[in-house]
């Protein structure tokens, strides 16, 4: 099976399942630092510089463990959210609040905003950029949308719904990254670590493999 090779330790900074999975994925191997920071927009600030700015300050957070252990890696973090009418749509906190969310996107269009960062702690060098994706959801009648709820699924997504669970009934289509709609747009992760050769393809380096 065709793998990575690996030339630095990567430190994931989220205990998010699914961004687990793409690094897993890929057999790439990674530590977790979960940062702590407060995640609420700055008055008047758009989607994508927040996603960016929380991104960012995910990783230096987790920056600052390892600054204290004496470790370089490089560390990836991630921050997602659901922007309709202009409104940052965050996780539902009821049952009133999900049903509310998916109300509003039923039948219409919306932009998923993912932020990513990517840190170098030997030289500080860190990378930061957004990716946005539309989603257009069916229009949800009753049954539907109280199956949903019910199910549970909402209640830890933002915008109410998870593209990657039962939520994939919800959707009629989306226009760019996948990836990024599930929480990690992994082919901009990928394509900037082999840049900077943080990992390589199999065969196709000369470096020391990090183990």
């Amino acid at each position: 099976m065709p793998q990575f090779l690996q030339h630095r330790p990567l430190c994931l900074a989220s205990s998010s399942p699914r961004r687990q999975e793409f690094l897993k994925k890929y057999d790439l191997k990674f530590d977790m630092h979960s940062p702590e920071i407060e995640e609420t927009p700055l008055k008047n600030e758009v989607a994508k510089s927040f996603v960016k700015r929380m991104a960012s300050e995910k990783a230096l957070q987790v920056q600052k463990t390892f600054s204290q252990l004496a470790e370089d890696v490089i560390i990836l973090s991630g921050d997602t959210i659901v922007c309709f009418g202009g409104k940052i749509l965050g996780k539902p906190q009821s049952i009133k609040d999900a049903r509310t969310m998916l109300t509003q996107l039923s039948g219409k269009t919306h932009r998923v905003f993912s932020g990513f960062s990517i840190l170098d702690s030997a030289s500080g060098n860190q990378i930061t950029d957004h990716v946005c994706t539309e989603v257009s959801f069916l229009k949800l009648d009753n049954d539907l949308l109280e199956w949903y709820i019910n199910s549970k699924e909402p209640f830890d997504k933002a915008g109410a719904y998870s593209i990657q669970g039962l939520g994939a009934i919800l959707v009629e289509s989306i226009s760019g990254s996948y990836s990024n709609v599930v929480g990690f747009p992994i082919e901009c992760i990928i394509q900037n670590l082999t840049r900077n050769g943080w990992i390589s393809y199999t065969g196709n380096s000369q470096h020391e493999v990090y183990a």
